[in-house]
């Protein structure tokens, strides 16, 4: 700011030297040579001051504030993407907090944020999406959408999640384009992709899909011609075919065409057909999809000895939560007031503490206890997990209301979003709830 001043140049020119006409060189011209290294050097050190100051100065700013920043992260460019990542941590954490004090709208307002300033966080973005996907479906989609395409690595994780958004709300177009697009391109869990697109075209009733899989030459779709030539006869009402296809012994498909097969037998009145071919199985099945059928099986042909002996294996061993989930889904295809008893009785003993690792399992004895219509044992659960916080109680009041057909919410699809449960239980309650409701029963 001083540099206003003649003499001042010779910071930068060493050669001038002051004589009574003014400044003059003290050197001949062929001698002059230049000293730009200094000029460089002063007004890079002023620069950097006053860039050093600034960062500072704002450094101090966002620490007021809370972000959880270093001064690296202002002054070093190479780090100033953690500046966003900062602040979008910051609005997590404020979103977080919003949440656990029963604060929904602030919750979602900061989750918003801490995505808008890191889009390419897929934790955030997932967050955001499982939130949303009650109240804003189609935005939920669009964030879903776009972590599906900008996150490869995790994306049969980002999959999941959206199937289970899109069947919990009912969105069953939706469950079936995705399921079409994930039995040929994420083969691990093709079995949970394949079961998904035939519970959704039943849905629909669009068998498209179906076709397309099945002319297509991808080896992943290839294996599974046996099931989808079978749903799109049973589909089309060609039962006598379906039957003919479903009798034979199936081979080199994956674990889950077995099931499929033996499921589809049970449901045309095949079962002791289907319990002869799970015994050829075998290991081929697992021990919870070996439950399940005969579980079902026996239901099916009405023999209640041979259900009852099943159901008192289960429970004759300590109990745990995948049993639990396998007798809760079974009483909602088949609700059976004993076996709820006998259920609810062995769940009480065991204990089980409410938290984030079982609450699936107290909701999905919730709701069995609130198809049979036992108020009782509902009321019993409730109260156990209305101890978690507030947010709850408005769910399993809406939930409890559906059951007893006092709400003016008449589809189930409605509910399974706010209430997490196995997959297993909500393809149990869309069974048994296929449509709206009648409120007058």
């Amino acid at each position: 700011m001083t540099w206003h001043t003649p003499l001042r140049f010779r910071r930068v020119c060493p050669l001038l030297v002051e004589t009574p006409r003014g400044l003059r060189c003290s050197v001949n011209a062929p001698e002059v040579r230049p000293f730009w290294y200094r000029m460089f050097g002063y007004y890079g050190a002023a620069i950097a001051a006053l860039y050093l100051a600034a960062a500072i100065g704002v450094f101090i700013f966002l620490r007021s504030i809370g972000y959880p920043i270093t001064i690296v992260h202002l002054v070093w460019p190479g780090s100033w993407h953690h500046v966003t990542e900062a602040r979008a941590s910051y609005f997590l954490e404020r979103s977080q907090r919003a949440f656990a004090a029963g604060r929904p709208a602030e919750g979602v307002l900061y989750l918003s944020n801490a995505y808008e300033f890191d889009p390419a966080n897929a934790t955030i973005g997932l967050a955001l999406a499982q939130t949303l996907q009650l109240g804003q479906p189609a935005r939920s989609n669009e964030i879903y959408r776009r972590l599906m395409s900008g996150h490869p690595a995790t994306r049969a994780v980002i999959a999941q999640s959206w199937f289970r958004a899109l069947l919990a709300r009912g969105d069953f177009a939706g469950v079936q384009s995705l399921a079409r697009t994930q039995v040929v391109e994420d083969p691990t869990q093709a079995g949970v992709w394949m079961r998904a697109l035939v519970f959704a075209t039943r849905q629909t009733r669009n068998r498209v899909p179906l076709r397309e899989l099945q002319e297509s030459s991808a080896s992943p779709a290839r294996r599974w011609r046996p099931v989808v030539e079978t749903e799109i006869l049973l589909q089309a009402g060609k039962k006598s075919a379906a039957r003919a296809s479903l009798e034979q012994t199936w081979s080199n498909i994956p674990p889950y065409g077995y099931y499929y097969q033996l499921n589809e037998l049970i449901a045309l009145g095949e079962g002791l057909a289907a319990i002869d071919l799970l015994g050829k199985y075998g290991g081929q099945i697992d021990d919870t999809a070996r439950a399940t059928l005969l579980l079902e099986a026996y239901a099916t042909l009405d023999v209640p000895q041979s259900r009852q002996r099943l159901v008192d294996a289960l429970l004759s061993s300590p109990l745990n939560l995948p049993t639990v989930n396998l007798l809760a889904a079974h009483l909602i295809r088949h609700p059976d007031r004993a076996i709820l008893d006998e259920l609810f009785t062995a769940f009480a003993r065991a204990k089980f503490s409410v938290g984030a690792d079982n609450l699936e399992s107290y909701l999905a004895l919730y709701c069995a206890a609130g198809v049979a219509g036992d108020w009782g044992k509902l009321q019993t659960i409730a109260t156990a997990i209305r101890q978690r916080g507030s947010g709850s109680s408005i769910t399993l009041s809406l939930a409890e209301a559906f059951f007893r057909g006092q709400t003016t919410q008449t589809r189930i699809a409605g509910l399974l979003p706010a209430l997490p449960m196995p997959l297993e239980v909500h393809y149990a309650l869309l069974e048994h709830y296929p449509g709206s409701r009648d409120r007058s029963k």
